[in-house]
């Protein structure tokens, strides 16, 4: 029987890295960006900057993300099966929003944990963890919408030239 070569062979390291980012592990750092958020804020641009500044700086440190993986993947030399499969991803949450803003459920989780760690109960970091948690489940219901439903197009890998041919 004849293999499918639409479908590109992922080896178990790219397999790990493909992972990073979903289920428990992508949950579990994105929590830990939400809670060394405000502590970050704090040491870099210090302890009585006004509490505003937590909107922006949380901003900030998710275009540093965005901005910080894409250079990762410019420079780092991913086999071409890894580079395609985060492709889709992207051009899937191009399509479809909710599949970036439901990241923002775990960030706000990391966010009022740290709240709720250090006692500190300020309007602004509680507006924005509320925010980040009701945006983000909203979001992961949309997309588990969207995911299920058969009439949305999903973007699919393309055909992916091997070496040895």
């Amino acid at each position: 029987m004849r293999k499918s070569e639409s479908a590109p062979k992922i080896g178990t390291v790219d397999k790990f890295l493909l992972n990073l980012d979903e289920g428990a592990f992508g949950a579990l750092y994105r929590v830990l960006i939400g809670f060394t958020t405000i502590p970050a804020m704090r040491l870099l641009l210090g302890s009585d900057s006004p509490d505003w500044t937590l909107v922006p700086f949380l901003l900030s440190v998710l275009l540093l993300l965005r901005v910080g993986l894409a250079i990762v993947r410019k420079v780092v030399p991913f086999s071409a099966e890894l580079q395609e499969a985060w492709s889709v991803r992207r051009r899937t949450a191009k399509l479809y929003d909710s599949y970036q803003w439901r990241k923002l459920m775990w960030i706000g989780a990391g966010l009022g944990l740290y709240v709720a760690v250090s006692g500190r109960y300020w309007f602004v970091q509680i507006a924005l963890s509320m925010f980040c948690l009701i945006t983000g489940a909203g979001a992961t219901v949309r997309w588990r919408a969207v995911a299920a439903d058969s009439k949305f197009s999903k973007p699919t890998a393309r055909k992916i030239k091997s070496a040895a041919a």
